[in-house]
């Protein structure tokens, strides 16, 4: 009312808006939480609603790159991930930081991923030996092939020889692998090399390098006698 008691009219202000939720990180996702040599995913942020201020600058990858993230709503934003090549190491995340905010300005909530793990170290050939490198008539060595680390899906296909047979190759960690060379009889060579071929892995799925032996020598050809003879055969 008014001082005399006359009622007063209603009224009504123009409209306000009230946005005090902060925006949040939904999810962060890898595709392909295993990342092997030449391999690269995607990686997914979902926020509780669309944000403003997002950018590359607001995420942090471990052992790789990310390219430039983009977003059709301001909501899901995707990235290829591209893990660091020669690299092995079974704990990273990516973070999101406080940094963005969203489309009112209130400023948003960190969050992380699960765990990837970057494998990206292809295995290598430390050495290929011979324990003895000038193989005679009877004679037997041993083949030793060492890796750079423990391999998987290597048998003895992946082995070219030189003048000779091997058994079975055999490891007791998947690193270092033996077998018996036994030389080819009745042959002389002086030039033979093992190789190995890049048909192995590593337990990861990385495929092997090459590598090769020193030289060995076979000489298994026994001595014979071409000829005896006398210069006179009939002696007075």
């Amino acid at each position: 009312t008014d001082t005399a008691g006359n009622a007063g009219a209603a009224g009504a202000s123009a409209n306000y808006a009230v946005d005090t939720l902060a925006p949040s990180v939904s999810s962060i996702t890898m595709a392909d939480t295993t990342l092997l040599e030449g391999e690269t995913t995607t990686l997914t942020i979902v926020f509780s609603e669309a944000v403003a201020d997002f950018a590359n600058a607001d995420v942090t990858v471990e052992n790789g790159a990310l390219a430039t993230m983009t977003s059709s709503d301001s909501i899901t934003w995707t990235g290829a991930f591209t893990p660091t090549a020669s690299t092995e190491d079974a704990t990273n995340v990516a973070s999101v930081a406080t940094s963005y905010t969203d489309t009112a300005g209130n400023a948003g909530g960190a969050g992380t991923s699960a765990n990837y793990i970057v494998e990206t170290q292809a295995p290598s050939v430390s050495s290929v030996t011979v324990s003895d490198t000038a193989l005679k008539a009877g004679d037997t060595a041993t083949l030793t092939i060492v890796f750079s680390e423990a391999v998987a899906a290597f048998a003895n296909a992946d082995v070219t020889i030189g003048s000779g047979a091997i058994g079975t190759l055999a490891s007791s960690d998947s690193i270092t692998w033996t077998a018996t060379l036994t030389p080819t009889a009745d042959t002389e060579d002086a030039t033979n090399v093992f190789s190995i071929a890049t048909s192995y892995t590593d337990t990861a799925g990385n495929a092997g390098a090459a590598g090769t032996s020193a030289n060995y020598i076979v000489e298994t050809q026994a001595p014979s006698v071409s000829s005896i003879t006398m210069a006179d055969t009939t002696l007075l």
